[in-house]
């Protein structure tokens, strides 16, 4: 019992210090480029690499897929594709590192193919994140705002702030739509007047609601940012009163100032 014990503490003390370690060499970037620096970096990307692979392992590939292989193999033939494109894929990525920067003819035969195979795992992922991501921005974002726009309308009844709330979203949606649509130069050239005028004025106002939208979506990455460096300044003091380092230097300052 007391060893467990005292092993689980020596693993979080050790976890405390390596995690202390590794975030002031990743702090240390900004004072420039160098070598404990990128390696910090090497090292964090290769542990998200390394929790993204045991996530999928866990959740997807390890229960529905080996784990059914497993149970039955013969149970539905469809379960054994992604484990040859997986094969292939890994067959095709180790000897493209492993042949990467050697000098010689091209790639035939044999190697050829393989290469050839194995990019089709890699394209049918591709598609695959792509589509996500568009079927994601069509119902996360552009189908709500969307929406809004719609209900939004302009409500005769309503109170001022509300009706001005409307008409502000409705021109705003619309110009930015007319904006990136019209072509000033392409569309415009024979048109009345007057039509120009109005249609240039409403694209500038698309325009300038673009580069308001622009901005405030850099403001909330700024914000994002500063967010997570105060995170980081609050896990660096946590951990250095944790590892005792932070009284260590209170201590000793206190000796040397007499304060």
């Amino acid at each position: 019992m007391m060893d467990s014990v005292f092993q689980a503490e020596w693993l979080d003390a050790a976890g405390l210090w390596v995690g202390l370690i590794f975030s002031l060499l990743v702090f240390s970037a900004i004072l420039g480029d160098h070598l404990l620096a990128r390696l910090a970096q090497y090292v964090l990307v290769g542990a998200v690499l390394g929790y993204a692979v045991a996530v999928v392992w866990q959740s997807v590939l390890g229960m529905e897929l080996v784990g059914a292989l497993r149970a039955d193999p013969a149970g539905n033939p469809w379960h054994w594709v992604p484990v040859g494109l997986a094969a292939v894929m890994l067959v095709a990525g180790l000897d493209r590192i492993f042949t990467q920067g050697r000098r010689g003819p091209p790639a035939r035969g044999w190697r050829r193919w393989l290469r050839s195979i194995g990019a089709a795992p890699v394209l049918l992922l591709v598609a695959m994140a792509v589509a996500v991501a568009i079927v994601g921005a069509l119902q996360g974002t552009l189908a709500p705002q969307f929406m809004q726009a719609a209900r939004t309308g302009l409500p005769w009844g309503a109170p001022a702030e509300v009706f001005l709330t409307g008409a502000l979203t409705l021109l705003l949606t619309t110009a930015g739509l007319v904006f990136f649509v019209v072509d000033a130069d392409r569309h415009l050239g024979g048109q009345p007047a007057w039509v120009q005028r109005i249609m240039r004025g409403w694209i500038w106002l698309g325009q300038r609601a673009v580069w308001l939208a622009a901005g405030a979506i850099f403001a909330r990455l700024i914000a994002s940012r500063l967010s997570l460096f105060i995170a980081e300044l609050h896990y660096l003091s946590s951990t250095f009163q944790a590892t005792g380092v932070g009284e260590s230097l209170a201590a000793w300052w206190r000796s040397m100032t007499g304060f």
